[in-house]
């Protein structure tokens, strides 16, 4: 079942992902493979829940280097960083059914288009799924290959609760984009 609002979110999480250095942008290269490491979401929660900004955005695509997700969905996050900083969002998980290595990829060619301004930004981890979406019933079979269905969902980590959660039911970004974040009540 997929979450609702008022909900806690799940617990023992762990996705893989790449850690992408956000220090120095020019230095990011998208075909330099680095080692995998695990994000554990209940650390990451904990960790938000002691700062100004505890807010944690999750946002899924159906896959990495696909239109819709590359040119529309994340790049309005990525361009969207001060606003979502202001918003007390403290990190942003962008996840995708592909591998950690492609996902990593994707993520610091989409970095390198489109964030500017290094200072103050939220945490920005680019994770490979694992089967967290299935889960949810938030993944499906597309034609012989399963992906995530696109999704956002936004959790207060001082209570471990979902404030909002929209996920798509027709192709396009209609309920899971940067301002249905922004303008979620909390």
């Amino acid at each position: 079942m997929p979450f609702t609002v008022g909900q806690q979110f799940p617990t023992g999480v762990e996705f893989t992902h790449i850690p992408i250095q956000f220090n120095d942008l020019s230095l990011i290269n998208p075909l330099k493979c680095d080692t995998t490491a695990k994000l554990n979401v209940d650390n990451l929660l904990q960790q938000l829940s002691t700062s100004d900004k505890p807010l944690l955005v999750v946002v899924s695509v159906p896959g990495a280097f696909t239109p819709t997700c590359t040119e529309r969905h994340i790049p309005g996050y990525l361009s969207n960083l001060s606003k979502l900083t202001d918003k007390k969002v403290g990190a942003i998980i962008v996840l995708a059914c592909n591998d950690a290595f492609v996902v990593n990829a994707w993520g610091k060619t989409l970095v390198k288009a489109y964030v500017k301004d290094v200072e103050n930004l939220p945490q920005i981890y680019f994770a490979s799924d694992g089967g967290f979406s299935g889960q949810f019933e938030l993944a499906a079979d597309r034609g012989g290959v399963f992906r995530n269905k696109r999704y956002a969902t936004l959790v207060d980590s001082r209570d471990k609760t979902v404030k909002y959660f929209g996920v798509e039911t027709e192709s396009g970004v209609h309920v899971s984009g940067v301002e249905n974040i922004l303008d979620a009540k909390l």
